[in-house]
């Protein structure tokens, strides 16, 4: 059996690459594995995507100094990923933040040190922000390079929502309070109509302009495309190719939720093996019960954590857990006279 791994973090207990490496001490001495780090655009794309680290001091979101890095690539691509400068992780909690304050120029200082780096095309992760500023933050910084139009950009999202609505999809997550998100989105729409005079691009009818609180339309407004995040890694992994010489593929997170279907790691991984005809096993903390039943129908199996070793032990011995999760699901399999017909019979694409 060959087991390719794609698996998103666990936030907060299990960084998505721990569980790769895992995964091979856990079950490496009874199938062949493989295993990438993927992302959806958010926290993690640097990981998925490699490259030489570079550090820059920055900003955090509320303006604190920090010390943030981006990645460059051959061929002069670089990968920044936001929420390493304005990511709402850096500053702690909602009730932590300032959600009219917090601003992306420190996410702009890191994409400005890119393009003195020698970047010509900048993929920017939009994702685990704690801003709703639009992006005019980082156009802020960025202006202060002078040849920062002639690179080209990519906004790399995993939200569907649109310039406008990040006040009210995502605001109250940032701390922000009803008044606060009625004034955001008055905001936004005076950005929108700035960034429309000064660079002839509606960003308030492209869906997934609105992730990282509009980061994401701000790349657009300058010339850039927003792309679904987990397409722009696939497409780097080769992650085809690797489905094609898998028998089964593990994928997991945290919480899978209605969210994880639209653009996330775990649903985006779940089509693709469904376009190969490949089964899955998920490995995750917890499954909301409005999705539990189709998340059970596309797999071959599920391992909700909390359920099987209790929730202080998901929580506070994770990567145990899923360790003993991962060795006796595919132990199960291998103990399975015909674990390929079942597979077959189980897999997503029948």
């Amino acid at each position: 059996m060959r087991v390719l791994l794609l698996p998103d973090k666990f936030r907060g207990t299990l960084p998505s690459r721990e569980f790769v490496e895992l995964a091979h001490g856990a079950i490496g001495d009874l199938v062949e594995v493989s295993g990438r780090v993927v992302s959806d655009g958010g926290e993690g794309l640097i990981d998925a995507m490699g490259g030489h680290i570079v550090e820059v001091a920055s900003y955090d979101a509320l303006g604190r100094p920090i010390m943030a890095c981006y990645s460059l690539l051959e061929g002069g691509l670089a990968v920044v990923e936001m929420s390493r400068a304005s990511g709402m992780e850096l500053i702690g909690s909602a009730a932590d933040n300032d959600a009219v304050a917090a601003s992306t120029f420190g996410t702009g200082v890191l994409m400005r040190a890119a393009i003195d780096g020698g970047a010509s095309k900048i993929i920017v992760g939009c994702g685990g922000s704690a801003t709703t500023d639009g992006g005019i933050g980082a156009l802020e910084a960025l202006d202060k390079s002078s040849i920062y139009q002639r690179v080209s950009y990519v906004a790399a999202v995993d939200v569907r929502t649109r310039y406008l609505d990040a006040a009210e999809v995502f605001a109250p997550q940032k701390g922000a309070s009803p008044a606060e998100v009625a004034f955001l989105r008055r905001r936004l729409a005076g950005s929108a109509t700035l960034l429309a005079q000064r660079f002839g691009r509606d960003v308030t009818t492209i869906d997934g302009s609105g992730a990282a609180g509009g980061l994401a339309g701000m790349v657009y407004a300058i010339g850039g495309e927003i792309i679904p995040g987990f397409e722009v890694v696939a497409e780097h992994l080769g992650l085809a190719e690797l489905f094609e010489d898998c028998d089964l593929v593990v994928t997991g997170e945290g919480l899978v939720d209605a969210e994880s279907f639209n653009g996330k790691v775990v649903g985006s991984v779940l089509e693709m093996a469904k376009r190969a005809n490949k089964p899955v096993l998920v490995v995750c903390g917890s499954v909301t019960d409005d999705v539990r039943s189709a998340l059970y129908a596309r797999t071959l199996g599920v391992t909700e954590l909390v359920a099987t070793f209790g929730a202080s032990r998901a929580m506070g011995e994770t990567a145990s857990c899923v360790a003993k999760a991962l060795r006796a699901s595919i132990l199960g399999l291998l103990q399975d006279g015909d674990w390929a017909s079942a597979a077959e019979s189980n897999s997503p694409g029948n």
